[in-house]
């Protein structure tokens, strides 16, 4: 596949965290509007991009200690998921579900309503002035205490109607698995979308587990390549992975690629969604992910739309709005593919 048709091909992106995707110019700015206390700008964009010698997911999640300081107020994170979307639109991304943790943005005073009422503003912003159709995604962190999350899963509730179509886990599965928040996602309305992190920790049984507690998709799953008789059962279920190959790799959830799991999972049936993870930590696009597909795998175009398709169909969105966007993604592909 050759990247500038990648490049201009309509996407959907699923698995975006807010803060890891800002651009390094637009938070550098942000830094210095605030005057917080800044390097010049070649330092701290190597402190908030991850290496590729990075040894583990640890490593990675240290970019986020020069970025979380810059986005406790409500002007950087609206110009935040403003930027984000940005990104989108520059590569024909159709739909973006943008994810976020409130209550890492509370450190300054913030409410959790305050960051979420600030980050939605710059997602509409985005979505009138670009034409990028999103929505956010609220994230719970698993080392926080029951009551900070249950506020989160509250507030995804109460915004429902208002741009939060889903709740999320991330954080540290190995020590926090997802069985110690059952009673948490019992409290989940209907209306609201479960995806939930698990599997990038070599812990297959997450997955399991998330699937069982109600996840229709799974950020990462790609531990889910050691027990292969849960495979069908993945794939009759129809849980979405949201896949991340470049983020994969450099928090060495694979070491290698003949380690990588994608071309078993999609020969075997499972729905897969590829995705950036963190644009900015991972110095990555869609775009980007598409082209290391295409020269790692050999996939076509015909595999590049069903995999977007199966981002359509994982979407938190109502069936009417995914029909009309599973449209316009076969449309945008039809010059490319064998059976049109």
């Amino acid at each position: 596949m050759e990247e500038t048709i990648i490049k201009a091909l309509p996407k959907v992106e699923l698995h975006c965290h807010l803060d890891g995707s800002v651009r390094p110019e637009t938070l550098y700015a942000l830094a210095q509007k605030q005057q917080l206390p800044i390097s010049d700008f070649e330092t701290f964009r190597q402190a908030i991009t991850v290496s590729e010698e990075c040894q583990n997911l640890e490593e990675y999640l240290q970019c986020f200690n020069a970025i979380l300081p810059i986005l406790q107020t409500t002007e950087a994170l609206s110009a935040a998921a403003y930027d984000v979307v940005a990104q989108g639109a520059a590569e024909n991304v159709h739909y973006m579900e943008i994810r976020f943790a409130p209550q890492l943005h509370t450190r300054n005073g913030l409410t959790v309503k305050e960051v979420i009422t600030a980050v939605l503003t710059g997602l509409e912003r985005g979505q009138t002035e670009l034409g990028v159709k999103n929505n956010a995604l609220l994230c719970g962190m698993r080392h926080h205490n029951h009551e900070k999350n249950n506020e989160v899963l509250k507030a995804a509730t109460d915004f429902s109607e208002n741009g939060v179509v889903g709740f999320d886990l991330a954080g540290d599965e190995a020590n926090f698995p997802p069985h110690e928040f059952a009673e948490l996602i019992q409290q989940k309305p209907a209306g609201v979308g479960l995806t939930l992190h698990a599997g990038e920790c070599g812990c297959p049984q997450n997955v399991v587990e998330s699937i069982r507690m109600g996840a229709t998709r799974i950020g990462h799953g790609i531990a889910i390549k050691k027990e292969p008789a849960e495979w069908a059962a993945l794939a009759a279920a129809g849980t979405t992975l949201e896949m991340c190959p470049t983020s994969n790799f450099h928090t060495k959830t694979a070491d290698s690629l003949a380690d990588y799991p994608f071309q078993d999972f999609l020969e075997a049936g499972i729905a897969i969604s590829i995705n950036t993870d963190n644009r900015t930590v991972s110095q990555t696009s869609l775009t980007q992910e598409f082209q290391q597909l295409s020269e790692w795998y050999g996939i076509s175009y015909d595999i590049m739309h069903q995999l977007t398709q199966n981002s359509v169909q994982a979407a938190f969105l109502k069936e009417n709005a995914k029909s009309e966007l599973a449209a316009a993604i076969t449309a945008g592909y039809q010059p490319y593919l064998s059976n049109l």
